[in-house]
């Protein structure tokens, strides 16, 4: 037991704490006002900050310092660029701290500056998309409703001290979901958190979660990562180094979701992220449909209204486990955070053909520099390549026992791919990704280059096939009139 408790005590302490910001939130949501609410939240954000990383706090206090003072010395236009490349910088000293002469940081405070990342950078690219959004607005389409919103009908623009209270709330700091300034403004000034059913809602979050604890230590003490780089590991058969991985996943796949949860709770505890259903209410975002109905909602009205916390709601669970393809599955991992490199990098790079490589590339550098992440991550458009021609020409358009099966097939192979590129993530280092890959032969990048080939063969058959039935269906038709 002891052996255990010092084996997993950082794993431990950061559950603890994610449990404690739970039972904190009912207290903090019935603060009398505004402003003890905000300097509380920050408050207690500084603490979880102190707590989990010690003397390494002044990182991620000092960055979102630098960078909250550079919002504000910047110009509107200029800002998010500013801001972008200070946050990211940092996250490079931070992460290299020993090659100057600096001690490096816990794994803990690691998780807890790139949340930091993601909110200032995140608040810049609002304050620049409201007012870019607000100077091209034309009066058409103010004056014409529309189904869907744009993502800016106001101007943000936050002063210091709110700039510093949502850098630093204890609200998802620890380990996320990241959430839009508008959400966390919306939170103090909109009567949602007041009527949703907040504890409900972190029950129904949280009583999964001693499931995928208990899954996550049974697989990580029965099939250990370690494993893949001993000899006993490599005199076993091929078939099972192949399907090792999907073991390591699956440990892996747990203690993110347990993670998940628990920070998903915390907000549903708190009250943060609750908005009216007929927002349609997006991850990330909020609500998607008239936003400013809703600013202007009675307290009644508010008080008669179903809520739901999609926006907070970070791992669609079930998703993850069933979708069939790779993509589907992109979209329901860690959604918040798709979000994020969505709106900031995705719809804002300037050059088109580069807009996926430069979110995939934000999307490595912001996990981490080793090896692992780049092989993992950026690997992901050559499966799609392959992925997306079997899915247009098999099994869009199937129906019945002909689609489950091919479903079947497209859902093992996407799991496998998912698998064999989270062992190099796991792994991390070169070294050590290459000693298990070629323990296998590197066999899944064939796999995936012939699948390739053959799928552009089958599409360019299908190509130019037909035209020639479609006209044969044609004369047809003629000789039949």
């Amino acid at each position: 037991m002891i052996g255990f408790i010092t084996k997993n005590i950082n794993d431990i302490i950061y559950l603890s704490l994610l449990l404690s910001s739970v039972v904190v939130g009912p207290y903090y949501r019935s603060l009398s006002t505004i402003l003890l609410k905000k300097w509380t939240g920050t408050l207690l954000g500084l603490i979880l900050i102190v707590t989990v990383s010690g003397y390494s706090a002044i990182h991620p206090i000092l960055s979102a310092t630098i960078g909250i003072l550079a919002i504000k010395a910047s110009t509107v236009r200029f800002c998010h660029i500013v801001t972008f490349f200070f946050m990211f910088g940092y996250l490079f000293f931070f992460r290299l701290a020993d090659k100057f002469g600096f001690s490096l940081s816990s794994g803990q405070t690691n998780l807890i500056e790139m949340i930091i990342v993601l909110r200032v950078v995140g608040v810049a690219f609002e304050i620049n998309g409201s007012w870019l959004a607000m100077k091209n607005k034309k009066e058409e389409s103010i004056k014409n409703e529309k189904e869907k919103d744009d993502d800016f009908v106001e101007i943000i623009n936050p002063d210091l001290s709110d700039l510093f209270h949502y850098s630093f709330n204890y609200i998802g700091l620890l380990t996320g979901p990241y959430y839009r300034y508008r959400t966390f403004d919306d939170y103090f000034y909109l009567p949602f958190s007041k009527n949703a059913d907040c504890f409900g809602a972190t029950i129904n979050t949280l009583k999964a979660v001693p499931l995928y604890i208990s899954l996550y230590l049974a697989f990580s003490n029965i099939w250990p990562l370690e494993y893949v780089l001993t000899e006993e590991h490599n005199s076993r058969h091929i078939i099972y180094r192949m399907l090792y991985p999907w073991a390591l996943f699956a440990a892996f796949r747990q203690r993110i979701y347990a993670g998940m949860t628990l920070a998903e709770s915390v907000c549903n505890s708190a009250g943060l992220g609750a908005y009216p259903v007929q927002g349609r209410n997006r991850t990330g975002h909020g609500p998607t449909v008239g936003y400013m109905k809703l600013k202007q909602m009675s307290e009644e009205e508010a008080k008669n209204s179903l809520y739901d916390f999609n926006t907070v709601e970070s791992m669609d669970v079930w998703g993850c486990e069933s979708v069939v393809t790779l993509r589907d599955s992109m979209k329901v991992w860690n959604k918040a955070v798709q979000y994020w490199v969505a709106m900031v990098v995705y719809k804002r790079f300037p050059i088109k053909p580069l807009k996926i490589h430069a979110a995939l590339f934000i999307s490595v550098i912001w996990h981490g520099f080793h090896a692992g992440y780049f092989f993992c991550i950026y690997f992901c458009p050559f499966y799609l390549m392959a992925e997306d021609i079997y899915y247009k020409l098999y099994y869009k358009n199937a129906t019945g026992m002909k689609r489950n099966v091919i479903g079947f097939v497209m859902w093992f192979l996407r799991s496998h791919s998912e698998s064999y590129q989270a062992a190099a993530f796991l792994l991390l280092t070169f070294d050590r990704i290459w000693i298990y890959y070629s323990s296998v032969y590197h066999y899944w990048y064939g796999v995936w280059l012939v699948f390739l080939l053959i799928g552009i063969a089958l599409n360019q058959f299908h190509k130019t096939n037909r035209p020639k039935i479609s006209t044969e269906k044609n004369v047809d038709q003629i000789k039949t009139e």
